[in-house]
Parts: structure tokens; C-alpha cells; sequence
């Protein structure tokens, strides 16, 4: 059936990139689709800059991987979606960045293709680009899907499809190695890039707090959806919890994780308590308990060792299939790590104001915080060493040599352009 616009798009996009010219080749391709693989790919730049001045890198990226060197050719601005109808109602522009990224890649040649995270993107611009990696190319992927939550069968595909794949968690590689993928625990970034002990003065003296004081934090999550979904409802639980919750010899104050992408209007549509953009290691590091949206930033809470909720409210489609098919008993991060439940976690239709505010009251103060605590004590230990960036910079110096060994083979690349613009 003819579908107006989606069809038109992709052809019309199919055509450029026939007739895409070829650019300066590169050495690295690094692909990100979300601020956090910005800021990874940023870092392993650096430290491959700092071995070879002369590395030629260009990227699908943001402000990091700019600051790094990177030759930014595409911008993540707005990229960020999760769940099914977000996506779904965004496809026709991803069937045409999936496109565009195909003939960059392709038009600069390069010796490896190092693609973060966001999986339903980028292992699907890697199987467009099977042609390249015939030709020499080698795919690195950083971040393994969660196929131990969703679909396992998905390993196979997955492994069939990248040269290596970096795991941040130790229970990750045996389930690609059996269908002979080059998986590889490599310890996670979070561990470098979230210090033991932080200063918290400046942020004491913008909130106006004193040392003896007590901050609940309330981080909504990092996309517009989220902060929708959530925002509201962390702020009416705050509320109710407050006068049940023991100051000690201060006050209990509030404040709310801003993300910078997002504007300020959109916080203060649910809440008036204060906003601190680009803090979060710090509130965490200064908060006495936290509600926070599921996600990576429940992780480094827990690295940080601060007791939090887990929160989180899909779409109703996203949440019906995830019923169907996760397999794991947790969704938080520092839950799954630890095989137990470390953090409390409120979710879908279970997310209301009592249930948070009973939480709230729980982990405060008294036994279960103690117990969150320890479980929390032993997140960096059950996440390896330090040196993440360092092992992902070592594994790419590797896959450079070998691209480098195999630089010949570019020179039938016009020949397999040409095959694969008649696909």
C-alpha cells in the first residue's frame, strides 16, 4: 500500500545518496545518538587524539565529540526517544537519518565504525552498511543491547552483526560469546567519570543550604516525555512527604535535576521547587534520599551511594509489551547489577502519590535505608576496575591496525558504492 510522505521521503533520500560525493577519508566513524554516547565517545576520542595527533574522526554527535576534535557530520539535537509510540511516531525521520548516516559512513571510508549504545538505530545502519564491512571496515559496538531483559534470540542477530562488542556488565558476554561474538567486559565509564568524593560547596551556596540540612532530590528523567509523565507526580509526593520526614538538626529541602536540552517552562509547568541544570553528580552526592526516573541516572546514584526510588511510566503500548517480554525481576540498574532489590521500584499503574510517599518514608531514615546502603556500597565493586575509557581506546587502537592493514581493499570501495546504490 502507497503511504504519502514515508515513500516519497525515502526515495527522494535513496536518490542523494546515489549520488552522495566521496569525502576525505577518516579513520574512525563514531556514531551516538544520545548526550550519554556523546559523552563516551568524547572521552575515548581524547584518548586516542592524545596517541595520534593526526587521527581523522567524524561522528553523528553532539557538543562533546565537537569539543573532543570529532568532525561532527550529523547533530543528535531532539534524537532521544524511548518507547514504542514515540518512536513510531517519529519513523518516517529515522527511515531518513538511517539513510543520510548510510552515505556518510560510506562516503568517508573509514577504518572502523565505533557505534554507542542506542541499539534500534545503530545495529540497523550497521546491517545497511554489510557492504563496507565486507570491504574492510570493522564495527565496534559500545554498550551491549539488553537482550537479557527483552529477547534473547536477538543475541544471534546481534553478533552476526559487529566485529566486537564492549559490555559495561560482567553477566553480559557469555550470552553473545555462544553465538561466537567477540564480547568483552570492559568495566564501566561511570567508575572514571564519577570521582569518590565530590566538593559540594557551590552547590550548598546556590541552594542556600547548610551543612546540617537535608535535600531530597527529584530527577524526572532526561527526555520531555518523561519530565511530562513524572515531574508532577514527584512533586506532589514531595509535598505530602515533608511533614512526615524527620529534619534532624536542619531543614529538609527540595530541588529538581534540569536537564539542559530541555527548557525551564516545561519544569515549571509541574513544580516551583528550585531547578539545578548539569548538577546531577553533585545533587546526588549532597541529596540525603532521591526519586528518580529509571535509567542510567539510577546507576550512578547508586555509584554515588545515594538511597533512591525508582520510578518510571511508559506509554500504555510500550508498557503492554514489556509485560510480555521482559524476562529479568528488575528494571532498575542498581537492582539488576546487584540480582536483588537494592532500591524500591514504582512502576506503570503501580506509580502513585501514597506509594512514593510510603517509600519516601521508608528509606529516610530506619532499617531499609541501612539496607539500601550496604547494597549500595557494593554497586562499583560488582562493576569492575577503573580504566573503562582506557580498554575501549586500547580495543580501537587494535581494530585501527587492522583497518589500517586491511586500507588496500578501499580501493574497489567506488566498485561496491556503485552495487549497493542498485539495491
Amino acid at each position: 500500500m502507497h503511504r504519502p510522505g514515508v515513500t516519497g521521503s525515502f526515495c527522494q533520500v535513496f536518490a542523494q545518496t546515489a549520488s552522495m560525493p566521496l569525502a576525505p577519508p577518516c579513520d574512525l566513524f563514531v556514531i551516538a545518538g544520545e548526550p550519554s554516547g556523546d559523552a563516551y565517545g568524547a572521552e575515548v576520542v581524547n584518548r586516542l587524539r592524545s596517541r595520534y595527533a593526526d587521527l581523522v574522526c567524524a561522528a553523528m554527535g553532539g557538543p562533546a565529540l565537537t569539543e573532543a576534535g570529532a568532525e561532527v557530520e550529523q547533530r543528535i539535537d531532539g534524537l532521544a526517544v524511548m518507547g514504542l509510540m514515540p518512536v513510531l511516531a517519529r519513523l518516517p525521520t529515522f527511515i531518513r537519518l538511517t539513510l543520510r548516516m548510510a552515505a556518510l559512513v560510506r562516503s568517508r571510508r573509514p577504518k572502523v565504525v565505533l557505534t554507542i549504545d542506542y541499539p534500534g538505530f545503530n545495529l540497523r545502519l550497521l546491517r545497511r552498511l554489510v557492504d563496507l564491512r565486507r570491504a574492510g571496515t570493522r564495527f565496534v559496538h559500545l554498550v551491549a543491547p539488553q537482550v537479557w531483559a527483552w529477547q534473547p534470540r536477538r543475541a544471534k542477530t546481534i553478533a552476526q552483526t559487529v566485529d566486537r562488542l564492549l559490555c559495561f556488565f560482567p553477566f553480559e558476554p557469555p550470552l553473545f560469546k555462544r553465538f561466537g561474538c567477540r564480547a568483552e567486559f570492559i568495566g564501566h565509564p561511570l567508575l572514571e567519570l564519577i570521582p569518590a568524593q565530590r566538593d559540594n560547596r557551590s552547590l550548598e551556596a546556590e541552594l542556600n543550604l547548610q551543612p546540617q540540612d537535608r535535600l531530597l532530590l527529584l530527577a524526572p528523567g532526561s527526555r520531555e516525555r518523561e519530565v511530562r509523565q513524572l515531574l508532577g507526580i514527584f512533586h506532589q509526593a514531595a509535598e505530602a512527604v515533608l511533614p512526615r520526614l524527620d529534619p534532624g538538626a536542619g531543614r529538609i529541602q527540595v530541588a529538581v535535576a534540569k536537564v539542559g536540552e530541555l527548557p525551564s517552562r516545561l519544569y515549571r509547568e509541574s513544580t516551583h521547587f528550585p531547578l539545578i541544570e548539569g548538577r546531577y553528580r553533585e545533587l546526588c552526592a549532597r541529596a540525603h534520599l532521591g526519586l528518580i526516573a529509571s535509567g542510567t541516572a539510577t546507576l550512578e546514584a547508586g555509584i554515588i551511594g545515594l538511597p533512591h526510588i525508582i520510578a518510571y511510566r511508559a506509554d500504555r503500548v510500550t508498557a503492554l509489551l514489556a509485560r510480555q517480554f521482559i524476562r529479568t525481576p528488575h528494571v532498575g540498574l542498581p537492582n539488576l547489577l546487584s540480582d536483588k532489590r537494592i532500591c524500591p521500584e514504582v512502576l506503570q499503574d503501580d506509580l502513585s502519590v501514597p506509594r512514593l510517599v510510603a517509600h519516601l518514608q521508608r528509606l529516610w531514615s530506619g532499617p531499609r535505608r541501612e539496607e539500601c546502603l550496604a547494597g549500595l556500597g557494593q554497586i562499583r565493586s560488582l562493576l569492575g576496575e577503573g580504566g573503562a575509557i582506557q580498554r575501549i581506546a586500547d580495543i580501537l587502537d587494535e581494530e585501527l591496525a587492522i583497518g589500517r592493514r586491511r586500507a588496500d581493499t578501499f580501493g574497489n570501495f567506488d566498485a561496491i558504492r556503485h552495487d549497493t546504490t542498485k539495491m
